[in-house]
């Protein structure tokens, strides 16, 4: 595997798993380009992981109030940072159980297709755009209701589906509730880690059962690439959705779905 291919991979990957034009469907096309062999299931993940440790570290402040939610979170009179809690997992949950019969079943392999790739990066860019565009942004994750959060949580799914992007249709479903962009920005950020987590578990095991130096020493460089570039995304996607919309990212989705079908047919 070449070294070149790891770190554009990590750059890649950190740059895009938080912002909404999908990792997944960069990760693809990458290798595809390069004409190199696809990097394998287990460097998708450790880039994954990468992407997770920044943001577990960029919002440790909260998730150390999450834990310590935890005692409180069946009680009657919880704290705020329970429901939070409370609101994260039931948002969690339907991407849990469709993934994990998508894993069983294969069905993610059959969806690595170019031309569906280029058809979700444009149809989701452009609802994005829609629902961006929307006047109302009153609402946050703390004042929206438990159904609301189980819908934006079941739009998850939809980012099995590569090039919907899983951080792109969080936002687009927490914008169409009228919650601010921030907001909208953060959740799909903290959504990121319990999915991170559990899709990552399987592979991992496999690396440690399966033990290869070169592919470890591929891995933890990829993880370290991500990291650093998820950090900094992190840091501008925040910044830039506090007073901008998420039009340049959109229009970069229809230049890039077009290039994909075209490079398809």
């Amino acid at each position: 595997m070449p070294l070149l291919l790891i770190i554009i991979l990590g750059l890649v990957q950190g740059i895009t798993e938080f912002l909404p034009i999908s990792s997944s469907a960069h990760l693809i096309l990458v290798p595809y380009l390069l004409e190199i062999d696809n990097q394998g299931l287990v460097i998708d993940i450790c880039l994954h992981i990468g992407t997770l440790l920044a943001v577990v570290i960029y919002f440790r402040k909260e998730l150390i109030d999450y834990i310590q939610a935890i005692p409180s979170l069946f009680r009657l009179n919880t704290t705020a940072a329970a429901q939070d809690l409370k609101k994260l997992i039931l948002a969690t949950l339907p991407i849990i159980f469709v993934g994990g019969l998508v894993f069983l079943f294969g069905i993610s392999n059959v969806l690595r297709n170019l031309s569906i790739i280029g058809i979700a990066t444009i149809f989701f860019g452009l609802l994005l755009y829609f629902a961006d565009i929307k006047k109302g942004d009153c609402n946050s994750i703390s004042n929206s209701s438990f159904r609301n959060i189980f819908i934006i949580g079941c739009s998850q799914i939809l980012a099995i589906i590569p090039g919907t992007s899983r951080a792109g249709i969080v936002y687009t479903s927490s914008r169409f509730f009228n919650i601010s962009r921030i907001e909208a920005a953060k959740f799909s950020m903290l959504l990121s880690i319990p999915t991170i987590i559990i899709s990552s578990f399987v592979p991992l095991i496999q690396l440690i059962k399966e033990p290869n130096i070169e592919i470890t020493f591929y891995a933890l460089l990829s993880i370290i690439i991500a990291f650093v570039t998820a950090i900094i995304s992190i840091n501008f996607l925040l910044k830039w959705v506090a007073n901008h919309t998420m039009l340049p990212f959109v229009i970069y989705r229809l230049i890039l779905g077009t290039i994909i079908l075209i490079v398809a047919l």
